[in-house]
Parts: C-alpha cells; structure tokens; sequence
C-alpha cells in the first residue's frame, strides 16, 4: 500500500508534535540552561570552595576538605564584621537619603501643569550612566587641589576639604554620589505611585478641610506603603552590593574607611587569592540578602492579602 505526500505529512506531524504540557517546558529550556552555566554552577562551585582549602598562592591551590571551618573563621574575621558595617552604614545611611528626596521630587512632579514630561527625562539621566564612568567624573570634582566642590565651598568662606581622603568624610562623599545617581529611580518610582491614586480621594480631603501634610500623611503614605516598601527593597540590595563607586572613588581608603564588604572580598579573592575565605563570605552575604529580601516581600504579600480581603 502506498502512501499519498498528505499522509506521510500527517504521519510526520503527529509522530513529532510537542504535548501542550511539555511545550512550556521547551520553551524555557534555553534560557534555564543560560542560567545554570552562569547563575547556579557558580554558586554551586563557590558553596564547593568555601568547605576546602583553597590559596591560589600556594602550589596546592585547593586542598583538603575543611567543613564549616573557613565559616567559622569568617565569623569571627574582625576585618569581616568591620567591612559588614561599613556596608550597613552607607546602605541605610543613602537608601534613607534617597527615599526622602525621591518623595520630595516625586511631590513636585506630580503637582506640575507643565512640561512633566520633560523634566521626567531629564532627571533619568543620572540613571543611564555607568557608576564606574561617572565615578572617575566625580572623583576629579571631589579632588583636593582643583575640584569643583571645594571651589563651591571656598565661595562661602568654609574651609577646603579633603573629601575622598579624610576618613570622616570619603563615606559621606560616596553616599552623595549614591544618592545624587539613584535619587531620580526613586522618585519616578513613587511619582508613579502619586498618579495611580484617585484624584477624587484629595478632592474629598480638601473638602473636609485636610492640609498638604495630612492629606500627605494620611492619604499619600499608606496608598503608596508597597510601592515604599518595594523600592526600599530594591534600593537596599543594590546599595549592599556597592563595589563601582568605591572601586572608582576610593579604592577602599582611605586606609579602610570605605572598604565596603563586597570590595573586601574582591580584595581577598582576586588580590590574596584566598578563594576560599572569598566564597565564604560571597555565601553569607547571599544568605543574608535572602532573608532580608524574604522579610520584605512576606510584608508585601500580608499587605496584598489585607486589600484583597
């Protein structure tokens, strides 16, 4: 019996057809594989250093099984805990700084008549540019002998400063570049917040004689109280993982005023070679940022569930 093209078409077809249950699954495949080779081996590999021996330096390079040793000692690393509150200072420190600005901005924005949309772009610009380009900019405005910020302050008869290289003032000085690139993310964030809300709920405020501060309080807060919580998850993930700006501004210094934890364990990774005390560290640190980032979103969801119900 011989069969026509149509059948052997058909025949073909149905002998290769992709279930409807395993189509998403093929689907997705490509991109799971992406991340395994570049998200999960790494951590895979990193969890695998951290309970063994591993100093580059030597000509064993990866020795022997150590266990929960190198945590142990990562734990009780004065130099660890000093570089985990460097982080937590500037973290805190400009993801505060940020939200207020950004509700101030965002304030301003939403009441505007005109041209919002172009001051919307122009204060997203910051945001386009590399931290670690615009950090080398504004190391030359921090310089001691020809910045442009002690030529500002030398105008009001306050005294030079030596920004980048006085203790006291190199974090202050990486908070400000902070918060002077990452204000305008917030304050888009919370702008769209403030448009999202009823314009009919202010009017009835006004009308029962409610100032710009409590309708500010008591309308504005709690309708964006997710949005304020999101964006102050996002912003503190980003901030502990500050590397660009202190790479490009301090390189940790002076000494190790601003040696935050992310660039302390590059230092021990990729300058001592100490792969192992490195991929310890990059593991808590990753612990750490989970549960916060748990925490936060577990928040998000009872608030979801409340107006929901």
């Amino acid at each position: 019996m011989t069969l026509t093209d149509e059948q052997v078409s058909t025949d073909l077809t149905s002998r290769f057809r992709v279930s409807d249950r395993m189509y998403p699954y093929l689907l997705i495949t490509p991109a799971m594989i992406v991340v395994g080779f570049f998200a999960l081996y790494p951590l895979g590999y990193a969890v695998y250093l951290s309970l063994r021996h591993a100093d580059l330096t030597t000509a064993m390079g990866i020795g022997e099984f150590l266990g929960l040793e190198n945590y142990h000692f990562v734990l009780n690393d004065e130099f660890f805990w000093s570089a985990v509150r460097k982080t937590l200072i500037f973290s805190i420190g400009a993801v505060a700084i940020e939200l207020t600005l950004g509700m101030a901005i965002a304030l301003l924005l939403n009441g505007m008549r005109f041209l919002k949309g172009i001051a919307r772009s122009l204060i997203i610009l910051p945001i386009a540019v590399s931290p670690l380009a615009v950090g080398l900019i504004w190391r030359y405005m921090y310089h001691a002998d020809f910045g442009i910020f002690n030529a500002i302050v030398s105008t009001f008869g306050i005294p030079e400063q030596n920004w980048l290289g006085d203790p006291g003032l190199a974090m202050a000085s990486i908070i400000a570049f902070d918060v002077w690139q990452w204000t305008p993310f917030v304050a888009l964030i919370f702008l769209a917040g403030l448009q999202s809300v009823p314009s009919q709920v202010y009017e009835a405020g006004a009308i029962d004689g409610a100032s710009f501060w409590q309708s500010f309080r008591y309308i504005s807060v709690p309708m964006l109280s997710r949005a304020i919580i999101f964006v102050s998850l996002l912003r503190f993930i980003d901030a502990v993982r500050l590397y660009d700006s202190v790479f490009a501004l301090t390189a940790g210094g002076p000494g190790t005023a601003t040696e935050v934890l992310t660039f302390y364990i590059y230092r021990l990774g990729l300058r001592f070679f100490r792969v192992d005390l490195a991929s310890t560290m990059s593991i808590l640190f990753l612990y750490a940022t989970i549960v916060i980032a748990g925490l936060a979103l577990r928040r998000i969801m009872i608030q979801q569930s409340e107006l929901a119900e």
